[in-house]
């Protein structure tokens, strides 16, 4: 897991996970994120392709 945030909103919290490909994800899935005390549901969204990524501020 790289990232995670508190969300306002429709969903609680926002993680970013890297995987090696989507069994890796669900492996990641079932054996950490829905062992959480509290976890009632996952949703999941994958990204289908990058348009832009930048760190720089536009001043």
């Amino acid at each position: 897991m790289l990232e995670c945030h508190l969300m306002a909103g429709d969903c609680d919290f926002l993680l970013r996970v890297v995987a090696a490909d989507l069994d890796d994800y669900r492996q990641f899935q079932i054996e950490h994120l829905t062992r959480i005390k509290g976890v009632q549901s996952v949703k999941t969204e994958i990204p289908m392709q990058k348009i832009k990524l930048t760190a720089e501020i536009p001043v």
